[in-house]
């Protein structure tokens, strides 16, 4: 599925735009304020129900408005249409509807639209804290097997639990015994998600690294999964250790909550921790590596194409990494809305003139460039 059509009213300085959107690449270019990431945001909007750049949704509304709406329609190549509407008032109440019908769950709308979003601070994929990639692994599992989102929110429902369990047990208001419930399906869950995450690194290494050559072979990074735990120990048992220890801090101390994507630069058993060895400019290359190796095994695996964010071109990567990097996804045949203030040179030679978009936004108004 790609966006064919998108559809803002009110979102920040966007009063009303509908974009015919082709699925190669959309690149919309403007001074700085003139709403280029607004429109990347009202995407993301569309398919996460929250901004990349603001958890206040109600910023997001534009000034004088009570509320925002975003409609996508969406394509599949082969002549089946959907849409995706949703809508946030200013009192903070959230409207999705897919295909016209009332859908509790933003999930159905990030099935729908496997999003990638890249940022000026996509490095921090690798220099950044094990959240981000955890992130990014949970992005990848869910849409290659759907059904890892119930294991994941098991984990973190029990989890809840299990860390408001361990303050009781420790104030003296509930016996130890009261964990037993939760630890047990703690434990059921996490050994659903580490089994998807495995499987899942395992399917995308070989994937990744034929990205990293092409977009810059000059790095060569291994990819680990480390589960959040004592590799050579069964949880059951770290957390029986760990006992004492979670008491008298209220929280459980290991489990997939707690796992980490290790990349090491090097070969073998010598390698070295990407983050001690990689300048920025590298540790984006392999950040949009990982990003492309997603969509990519996504493609292979379930013939679903990505959508790729992309703002501020050209301070991800040098020139030459750009250049190979809109090369691989013109290859794969994604979908692209990317943002800068002027149109970059070289790019747009990936794409025929019926494969790109070229638009100006200047004020909040979205219009087609000639050169597009």
């Amino acid at each position: 599925m790609f966006l064919e059509r998108l559809e803002i009213s009110c979102f920040r300085n966007l009063t009303s735009a509908s974009l015919e959107l082709l699925s190669g690449l959309n690149f919309f270019h403007g001074a700085n304020g003139a709403g280029k990431t607004a429109i990347l945001e009202a995407a993301h909007f569309l398919a996460r129900g929250r901004s990349f750049r603001s958890h206040q949704s109600r910023t997001l509304i534009a000034h004088g408005a009570e509320s925002l709406t975003v409609r996508g329609v969406l394509w599949d190549g082969l002549g089946v249409h959907q849409t995706i509407a949703i809508s946030k008032s200013a009192g903070g109440h959230t409207d999705l509807r897919v295909n016209g019908e009332p859908e509790r769950r933003l999930s159905e709308a990030a099935r729908r639209i496997p999003l990638q979003v890249m940022l000026p601070d996509i490095g921090e994929l690798v220099f950044g804290g094990p959240q981000l990639r955890r992130q990014w692994l949970d992005w990848g599992a869910f849409h290659v097997k759907p059904e890892y989102l119930l294991s994941l929110r098991e984990y973190v429902r029990a989890l809840k639990q299990r860390n408001a369990g361990l303050k009781q047990v420790s104030s003296g208001a509930q016996p130890p015994a009261a964990l037993a419930p939760w630890t047990e399906q703690l434990l059921a869950a996490a050994e659903e998600i580490t089994a998807h995450r495995v499987s899942y690194i395992e399917a995308l290494q070989p994937v990744f690294l034929a990205t990293l050559d092409r977009l810059a072979p000059e790095i060569r990074v291994q990819v680990a999964y480390r589960r959040g735990w004592n590799e050579e120990e069964s949880l059951h048992k770290v957390l029986g250790d760990l006992a004492d220890r979670e008491l008298k801090l209220g929280s459980t101390q290991a489990g997939p909550h707690r796992a980490d994507i290790e990349l090491r630069v090097g070969p073998g058993p010598h390698a070295i921790k990407a983050t001690s060895e990689l300048s920025r400019g590298q540790g984006k290359a392999v950040a949009s590596a990982l990003k492309i190796a997603q969509a990519k095994l996504l493609a292979d695996a379930e013939k679903r194409g990505s959508v790729f964010l992309i703002d501020d071109v050209g301070a991800e990567l040098d020139d030459e990494h750009n250049s190979r990097f809109f090369g691989l996804l013109q290859d794969m045949e994604c979908q692209i809305l990317a943002t800068a203030t002027r149109t970059p040179e070289g790019i747009l030679d990936h794409f025929t003139a019926e494969t790109r978009n070229v638009f100006h936004v200047k004020r909040g108004v979205v219009h087609r460039s000639p050169d597009g």
